[in-house]
């Protein structure tokens, strides 16, 4: 793959200590970038900078420790960037999660929408003044998304759980909140994207129960190495093209039109909303925009 160097330039990458964060951290840090791992579980975080080190020597490798299922987390650890990387030129919200079972985080939402959405919409919104004038937001999506739709009356999905419908309903909210940020920074340099990497075979499918190794056992027969699904992802982040995306969608290093669902205006402003009113925002934003 040709790219730009990313020398001098910080990247911010959510779950990147495996799978196709891991690929990304380690192809960016390769071309000069200073990687950043925001990651749920430290020590593993560690021993990813560390791989990242021997591949490549010298490479500026940092990890923060973040928990996208908790709001608490979530905050604590935009603080923490924006006291230690005062400028953050591409932020890789990677990390992604798909449950079997319904389960709630410990601020009682359903774990897939937390972790996958309300989340990274936070993370991301808090670290907006950051971000370097001419940065990066790239949210990984999924083809899922066309799958899925808004359950206005239950977003929590209370009823009826599948995990289908919860990856569905996350994936989709990652477009809606790719196409509303790029609305909402019109104007300013920051690009903004979502992507497909392809049916990857990652740890996003919980293994802990029989039922689900089986499920993730059938399921990887189909999937495609983490090599190969960290492609698009690095292309937005080091390449031309990253740079002009407007809310755009993309695999493959193409650009792809989601689905009507994905393009519904007011179906993106009302995620938006509603996202602010779920994580405080509209309580505790300046206060901490301003920390």
């Amino acid at each position: 793959m040709s790219a730009a160097s990313m020398a001098g330039k910080t990247v911010l990458i959510t779950g990147g200590n495996s799978g196709i964060g891991l690929v990304a951290a380690t192809a960016l840090a390769g071309m000069g970038a200073r990687v950043v791992l925001a990651c749920r579980r430290s020590q593993a975080a560690e021993v990813a900078a560390q791989q990242i080190r021997a591949a490549h020597p010298g490479a500026g490798v940092e990890t923060v420790s973040l928990d996208l299922a908790s709001l608490e987390s979530v905050r604590r650890a935009a603080r923490e960037v924006r006291e230690r990387f005062p400028v953050i030129d591409v932020l890789l919200n990677n990390a992604g999660l798909a449950n079997v079972s319904r389960e709630t985080s410990q601020d009682g939402f359903e774990l897939t929408f937390a972790t996958n959405h309300l989340g990274p919409f936070l993370f991301t919104r808090l670290l907006l003044p950051a971000m370097a004038p001419e940065g990066r937001i790239i949210n990984v999506a999924s083809e899922a998304h066309r799958m899925g739709r808004m359950h206005w009356d239950d977003l929590q999905l209370t009823d009826n759980y599948w995990v289908m419908r919860a990856y569905a309903q996350s994936k989709l909210a990652n477009i809606l909140f790719t196409r509303e940020l790029a609305d909402q920074l019109a104007g300013t340099g920051i690009a903004v994207s979502a992507l497909h990497p392809g049916a990857v075979s990652t740890s996003i499918w919980p293994e802990n129960r029989w039922y689900e190794r089986a499920f993730t056992r059938v399921l990887k027969l189909f999937l495609i190495s983490p090599e190969k699904g960290a492609r698009t992802s690095i292309w937005l982040a080091s390449g031309v093209e990253g740079g002009k995306s407007r809310g755009g969608y993309f695999e493959r290093c193409k650009p792809r039109q989601p689905s009507a669902r994905a393009r519904d205006k007011a179906d993106q402003t009302r995620l938006w909303t509603l996202s602010e009113q779920l994580t405080g925002l509209p309580v505790f934003s300046d206060k901490e925009l301003s920390a």
